[in-house]
């Protein structure tokens, strides 16, 4: 992530935009989903040890607690993914400014307007379409 600094200011994203009410929603959703998983893998622990050690409810558990895993990582990539967007977008916006109103010094190819027709049966068929469309033009007048 780059984050470059003008006048002692960074120009990235400010970590304090993830308190927002949007971010906050995300924020305690996976925070209550995580505890609702590592209880309801505790709750299958338990019943392991009721049933004497079924390893089906100790695969549960240890899969709840997979998925609370798992939703932790999904914040982490989503909030990683949020910041480098930023980050982008500022540091695009700061080379727009910087370059101002400057001509570009490089033209990049341009494709041609309108591609040359060399096959006689498809420039007779497109002629064709643009007669059905100039028709059908004039009926819906």
């Amino acid at each position: 992530m780059a984050a470059t600094y003008r006048h002692g200011v960074s120009s990235g994203p400010s970590l304090w935009r993830l308190l927002h009410p949007k971010w906050l929603l995300l924020h305690l959703f996976v925070i209550a989903s995580c505890y609702a998983m590592i209880r309801l893998g505790h709750w299958q622990w338990i019943v392991a040890h009721r049933h004497h050690g079924s390893v089906q409810n100790y695969s549960y558990a240890f899969q709840w607690w997979a998925f609370s895993g798992f939703a932790v990582l999904m914040w982490f990539r989503v909030v990683r993914d949020w910041r480098r967007r930023e980050s982008d977008e500022a540091d695009e916006a700061e080379a727009i400014a910087r370059l101002g109103d400057e001509p570009a010094r490089y033209v990049g190819y341009q494709a041609p307007a309108r591609p040359v027709e060399t096959d006689s049966e498809r420039v007779r068929f497109n002629a064709y379409l643009a007669q059905l469309e100039a028709k059908d033009r004039e009926e819906t007048r």
